[in-house]
């Protein structure tokens, strides 16, 4: 019954962002990290971690990820700012026990975005997690040599997480930082699916 309360809970913030056109604000969230985590069942490991609330914020507007557990990690020498990581030791353990890994370079300019350029971003790589966490393992290693390999599928699945993100109601957000969509392509998607 708790975890039918959560994902309720969960759909209904993403419902209500949706429908408000949600724009965030460091002071009114700051107050509701408590509620986020516990929204969140907890599974963002990175308690203290400044970039926190931004994450929770983030996976709020996915319900289908709950049950997952989520790090933050900072490496020095990463070739991305932000990657999405789909673990290698997820190949051994069931896709509802996959831990997911948020790898950011540890100068990440991130920090100094705003909180919605913030949650942009992490709505972005949710948008990749929600795809791994519907995958099997096996595909996940053809999925790692295409992503390197060829460009073409590498852009593409970009563009589709970023379509994901607007669909989970984060459209505004990632207007602070657009990544593979252009500003323009963002807004007429967001006005197909009326929450522009």
């Amino acid at each position: 019954m708790c975890k039918f309360f959560t994902l309720f809970l969960s759909l209904l913030v993403s419902v209500v962002a949706v429908a408000q056109h949600t724009y965030y604000d460091e002071i009114t969230y700051r107050d509701q990290l408590d509620s986020l985590r516990e929204l969140n069942n907890f599974s963002v490991q990175a308690k203290g971690d400044p970039l926190e609330l931004a994450v929770n914020i983030a996976l709020s507007h996915y319900p289908e990820l709950q049950g997952h557990k989520f790090k933050i990690k900072y490496k020095k020498n990463v070739k991305h700012p932000v990657t999405a990581s789909w673990a290698f030791g997820n190949l051994f353990k069931r896709r509802k026990n996959h831990t997911y890994v948020l790898l950011l370079s540890e100068n990440v300019f991130l920090k100094r975005l705003p909180l919605n350029g913030q949650i942009g971003v992490f709505g972005h790589e949710m948008a990749h997690f929600k795809y791994y966490s519907e995958k099997p393992s096996i595909h996940m290693l053809w999925w790692g040599i295409k992503y390197v390999t060829s460009k073409k599928f590498h852009r593409e699945f970009e563009r589709d997480a970023d379509k994901t993100t607007i669909e989970h109601g984060l459209g505004r957000q990632l207007l602070d930082v657009v990544f593979y969509m252009k500003r323009s392509e963002v807004k007429k998607y967001m006005d197909e699916l009326g929450t522009y």
